[in-house]
């Protein structure tokens, strides 16, 4: 029986690693702040060029990070952490912004504290922390040209025949 299993697992490894992925390399540099539907272009190792159109969602409020798509023309699809193949800002700056807006209500608690009290210095900090935290965008997803990324062929181009 499990002479049956371990084949049975080999058999869907190897069929799960047939999926090879190919490096690209991006010929402009792509941002989250782009409109979507801009044009982009990326070449592989082989000189062949691939082109497509971005999906994007720029940063908004509340610290919300930004996110862009790759949709290319040819039937391949990025290889990302992300099982959609979407790029996503990173959670470094959101997190610096964050503190920094406590360290900005701390210093505003300090400020007014001496003149109208220690209880009310509390909803001044409140306020500050609370305005910096609203008004505030989060990161920006962005790629640089001669950034490189990783595609694979669509699951269901690889079951047709031409």
């Amino acid at each position: 029986m499990w002479k049956i299993v371990f084949f049975l697992s080999c058999l869907i490894a190897s069929a799960m690693s047939a999926a090879q992925t190919t490096t690209l390399t991006l010929l402009e540099d792509l941002s989250s702040k782009l409109p979507t539907g801009s044009v982009f272009t990326a070449k592989d190792g082989a000189g062949k060029v691939y082109s497509g159109q971005l999906v994007t969602h720029p940063a908004r409020r509340l610290l919300r990070r930004g996110s862009m798509s790759l949709v290319f023309d040819e039937p391949v699809v990025p290889v990302t952490k992300d099982r959609e193949g979407i790029f996503r800002a990173g959670n470094k700056m959101r997190l610096l912004k964050l503190g920094g807006s406590l360290a900005a209500a701390k210093l505003a608690d300090d400020a007014v504290d001496g003149a109208i009290g220690a209880g009310k210095a509390r909803y001044v900090a409140v306020g500050v922390a609370g305005a910096l935290i609203i008004f505030q965008k989060g990161g920006e997803v962005k790629l640089h040209k001669g950034d490189t990324i990783d595609v694979e062929p669509k699951r269901g181009a690889l079951w047709k025949s031409d």
